[in-house]
């Protein structure tokens, strides 16, 4: 009598699921056949209870032909003032998209992360450490390994995977064997196409963020091109933001969350696979 065993070891989002199967020579002979293609990534044996939350829709809407589609993005959260800024987008029923570094996720916790997955954010990734001289050093850069390692931590913390990323300071700063990498592992990319240079105002200056955006917005009048602009969890940003979700919906704008799959490609290097 001879004994066969099989072990198949599979790594499924990082979880290992081992299996031994045993045959009989002596008996019928079974062939045991896996098929890539009948494995997915989020439901190959792994209980329901324990699939991570995937943040984007099926269907995404996506800028739909002469209507006027704004897209509100913050980078650099969680941050001290986040569950401010869920406030007044839940309240304006303005969903939106947020980009969190690595290394802040201790400024929030599970609940507020699924509370924006249930209220119609979306959260992306952006880096685990923001520091463009590891991010993009020519020597061994870091920005694939922080992704990768981001995307899994949040994943951990939250109960949601997220392909979704943001590159600091923007994709400008790719190469294009980083780009090729960024496909490769699955992400989905977003830039912007204005910028509502927050960083450069101090608390009490919300209105020249306002004015600041204003300006841009204006330069679109008359254009059914989307808009992504760019924001930060920044207070003074807090402060302008119900006049700028007012000003977006009087020149006739509606909100949309930017999701991994969503059909606008917007990034500096126009690639509509990135």
């Amino acid at each position: 009598m001879a004994i066969i065993i099989t072990t198949i070891v599979l790594t499924i989002g990082g979880l290992a699921i081992t299996n031994n199967l045993s045959t009989n020579s002596t008996g019928s002979k079974e062939m045991i056949q896996l098929k890539a293609e009948a494995v997915t990534v989020q439901h190959w044996k792994v209980p329901a209870n324990k699939q991570p939350m995937k943040m984007a829709p099926i269907d995404p809407p996506g800028p739909a032909a002469g209507k006027k589609v704004a897209y509100l993005t913050f980078d650099d959260g969680p941050s001290i003032h986040l569950t401010e800024f869920l406030d007044i987008l839940e309240r304006e029923n303005a969903p939106s998209s947020f980009f969190f570094v690595g290394n802040e996720f201790p400024n929030s916790d599970k609940a507020t992360y699924q509370r924006m997955a249930n209220g119609g954010s979306v959260i992306g990734l952006h880096s685990y450490t923001h520091d463009p001289k590891k991010l993009y050093r020519k020597k061994d850069p870091t920005f694939i390994r922080e992704m990768n390692r981001e995307r899994d931590k949040f994943a951990e913390i939250s109960g949601i995977r997220t392909n979704l990323i943001r590159a600091p300071y923007g994709s400008t700063y790719l190469t294009d064997k980083q780009i090729e990498e960024t496909k490769q592992n699955g992400f989905r990319l977003v830039d912007w196409n204005i910028d509502s240079n927050d960083w450069r105002y101090g608390p009490g200056n919300s209105n020249a963020v306002y004015k600041n955006v204003l300006s841009q917005v204006n330069a679109y009048e008359g254009s059914d091109e989307p808009i992504v602009i760019l924001f930060h969890e920044r207070k003074n940003t807090l402060d302008a933001l119900p006049r700028i979700i007012k000003m977006f919906r009087n020149k006739g704008y509606t909100f949309q969350a930017y999701h991994e799959n969503e059909t606008l490609h917007q990034n500096f290097k126009n690639d509509p696979n990135l």
